[in-house]
């Protein structure tokens, strides 16, 4: 559901936190950090999902009502799958392609649900941002931000934004609480995925906030034929190496299908990992699950992945990605093939004998 799509954001090695002042303290120097300003682009990940949008929104809103200043949600990519999509229907979200980042060159940034240099966004190189809020491990690149609150040991970004909200006193209206809720709910598999103890608080305190109803038009929103043609092709690709599924691929209708699927696979009994892997447009896209509570899902794609491409994540949801634009089909099959043989040693089952998921039909006579 909630992985910060197949382009998630980016393991890096630990960078030591100060001492984190109070809630107030922290509104105080994010709203310093763009001190000044008349306008702040909110920039997402690429192909934002409801975590994502969710903070980005709430950001927006915090500027706007706290420093008088215009703030825009931008994001790469597209918005693909039906629930983000949903969501931002329900939110009647305003935003903008990030195509603007190149025309509004001296308009401060502030980047939410990811960090600079994660492979992950459309940050254009050299740009320093002046906000980073994000939950996911800390990048040195972080650091030269005006201002940084990069919190791993949280579930969501959303909880996160929450407490701004908290601090600046701002009680989120209807539609923002939904969605914050949902960014919540998705990210973490309903508090049952890698939720702290601030997720669980920023759930209860949004819930009598907002729409139920929305909240399930989200969680169900309607899907295209092509998803369940995907979902179809997917099933008869599937592979199972003892506990670990392998789902091949070909072209994607739109991102996010990559960790649609391995959400998907992680449903079946007797399975530790799920690992899928398929091209959308110029990229090769990956994305690996597991519920090992201990494992290092990141490390594990970004040593897999290596040179070829960027990757990383949470212990137990990560992704990444290959350029493959310069590639014919059949070199983008050879590569997919390699970084599953990489994945699968690192799983101990590169021996196993593969069993199809879906057993093939055979001719009765």
């Amino acid at each position: 559901m909630g992985d910060a799509p197949p382009r998630e954001s980016a393991d890096a090695p630990s960078v030591e936190p100060a001492e984190a002042p109070d809630p107030v303290r922290r509104l105080t120097l994010l709203l310093e950090a763009v001190e000044g300003a008349e306008r702040v682009l909110v920039l997402t990940h690429d192909n934002p999902d409801p975590d994502a949008l969710a903070s980005a929104a709430a950001l927006a809103h915090l500027l706007e009502r706290r420093a008088s200043l215009s703030a825009t949600v931008v994001f790469g990519g597209i918005v693909g799958r039906a629930e983000n999509r949903a969501l931002i229907q329900e939110m009647e979200l305003e935003y903008r392609r990030a195509d603007v980042l190149r025309e509004a060159t001296g308009t401060p940034v502030a980047l939410v649900d990811t960090q600079p240099r994660s492979g992950n966004n459309s940050l254009p190189t050299g740009r320093i941002a002046s906000v980073v809020l994000d939950h996911h491990p800390p990048r040195p690149e972080t650091t030269a931000s005006t201002f940084s609150d990069v919190r791993p040991e949280y579930g969501a970004s959303c909880s996160i934004l929450v407490e701004y909200l908290r601090a600046a006193e701002i009680e989120p209206d209807r539609r923002l609480a939904t969605a914050l809720f949902y960014g919540i709910q998705s990210e973490t598999m309903d508090l049952g995925r890698e939720a702290s103890d601030a997720d669980v608080e920023a759930s209860l305190h949004l819930y009598p906030l907002s729409d139920p109803s929305a909240i399930s038009r989200i969680r169900h929103a309607r899907v295209p034929a092509s998803y369940f043609r995907s979902m179809h092709e997917a099933l008869a690709a599937a592979r199972r190496h003892g506990n670990v599924i392998v789902v091949p691929l070909g072209r994607l209708d739109y991102p996010d299908m990559v960790a649609e699927v391995a959400d998907l696979f992680m449903q079946m009994t007797g399975v530790d990992w799920t690992v899928a892997i398929g091209r959308y447009r110029d990229d090769l896209l990956i994305s690996v699950r597991t519920y090992e509570a201990r494992a290092h899902a990141g490390t594990l794609v970004r040593g897999a992945i290596g040179d070829r491409g960027t990757a990383g994540g949470h212990g137990t949801l990560a992704g990444g990605q290959i350029p493959v634009k310069l590639l014919t089909d059949e070199e983008v099959a050879a590569v997919r093939e390699e970084v599953l043989a990489d994945l699968l040693a690192e799983l101990s089952v590169e021996g196993t004998e593969p069993q199809p998921v879906i057993p093939q039909e055979t001719d009765v006579e």
